[in-house]
């Protein structure tokens, strides 16, 4: 991709935002998981079945997602995605039946996993170049990070004045949540289509990735690259981290007693720690080697975590100080682990494939993370549930350093 350097950084803060805004509507319980319990009229049980279909329908698109990077135009799958997540998100507002939210959330999976995941990641990493994987990618991470935080903020402005009126409703009021999220993904699909250059390399594959039976070597080429399971392990690992900061909100309501207002504020300055661990890292990374910053990011991410787990109930002050500190360590960690890919020696025609071939192992906790969480709750209800289940993600931290260090 031929491009001006103000191009390539136009083109990144455009596919950034549109990164920020495809996902929260997907994750909205990292912030509002009572309140969207309530105004589905749906249990954690069934929101968390919802969350592995999900998951499911993640793990069966990102190989068939690689592929169809290494073919179509980026830029159509990304508006493509963006447009589809928001006509999902339209019904979703409408608060439908239980029984139908499972089949929404695997739908988003086809619209933020097939057509999304692979071909955001293949062309950022074809924006950076050989040299600044690092910073784009913490760049990437970091900036949708600031893009969620600013949404996050404004949704629980809304949110708070809604549910305070004087006429509170909070039904009504994770209705226009839900809705503004809506608009936003219908605005950053308008502005990709618009100010996005198409991508004519991925228009015009050539023989070698046409011919018939070469998708099979092909995989094998990228199965045999040992430094590839690395990384899938340090992504799964990274990615549990992730994962667990969505229950953070349920964790300060249920069993720190904090309203559904407040613990909404406190999850959302984890989201502000977003861009700074991300971008701080990704510079870092380029400057002493990304593999090194990764290993040391993973170490204090599990220390964090760990610290979170152990700790005793306390003050809104103390919640809000782990919790940044977790924020902070874990978009570290985000931040780097797909810059390591440059660090594989992979064919660049394979690009597609092999971020779909990572991805299909990498993101499996999307599976089995919210039953191993449902799982918990149910056999240690008063709190201790929560706190094995982190403790599980820090002891992954550990295994994702050792990953880290033998990149």
């Amino acid at each position: 991709m031929s491009l001006s350097n103000v191009q390539r950084y136009r083109s990144l803060a455009i596919l950034t935002a549109a990164a920020g805004a495809i996902y929260p509507l997907l994750y909205l319980r990292q912030n509002f998981e009572g309140p969207l319990l309530e105004a589905l009229g749906i249990s954690l049980a069934t929101l968390n079945q919802a969350s592995s279909w999900l998951g499911a329908v993640f793990l069966l698109s990102y190989a068939p997602s690689g592929w169809l990077a290494d073919r179509v135009d980026p830029k159509i799958l990304i508006v493509s995605s963006l447009a589809g997540t928001g006509v999902i998100g339209y019904v979703f507002g409408q608060l439908p039946e239980p029984d139908l939210i499972k089949w929404l959330f695997s739908a988003w999976g086809l619209t933020t996993g097939l057509t999304f995941w692979s071909a955001l990641i293949k062309e950022v990493n074809e924006l950076a170049g050989q040299h600044h994987q690092g910073r784009f990618f913490g760049i990437l991470e970091g900036g949708r990070g600031l893009v969620e935080a600013l949404l996050a903020t404004a949704a629980v402005a809304i949110f708070a004045y809604l549910s305070t009126s004087d006429a509170p409703n909070s039904v009504e009021a994770m209705r226009s949540v839900i809705g503004f999220y809506t608009a936003f993904v219908f605005a950053m699909a308008t502005l990709t289509w618009l100010l996005v250059p198409p991508n004519h390399k991925a228009n015009a594959p050539d023989s070698h990735q046409v011919a018939a039976g070469q998708l099979f070597a092909d995989l094998r080429t990228i199965a045999s690259n040992a430094k590839v399971w690395w990384v899938i392990v340090c992504i799964l690992t990274g990615y549990q981290f992730l994962w667990a900061t969505y229950s953070f909100s349920g964790y300060l309501q249920n069993h720190w007693g904090m309203s559904a207002s407040i613990a909404a504020s406190i999850t959302l300055a984890k989201l502000w720690t977003r861009p700074i661990g991300a971008v701080l890292s990704g510079f870092l990374g380029d400057r002493f080697r990304v593999a090194v910053v990764l290993h040391w990011s993973f170490i204090v991410a599990a220390i964090a975590m760990l610290g979170f787990a152990l700790a005793p109930v306390g003050s809104d002050a103390s919640a809000l100080a782990i919790i940044a500190a977790v924020g902070l360590c874990t978009y570290s960690v985000r931040g780097l682990y797909w810059a390591i890919l440059d660090d594989c020696a992979i064919p660049r025609h394979l690009n597609g494939l092999a971020i779909g071939f990572i991805s299909l192992f990498a993101f499996t906790p999307e599976i089995y993370l919210p039953r191993l969480n449902t799982y918990l709750l149910t056999l240690w209800p008063d709190g201790g549930g929560y706190t094995v289940y982190f403790i599980w993600v820090a002891a992954g931290g550990v295994l994702g350093a050792y990953a880290a260090k033998r990149l």
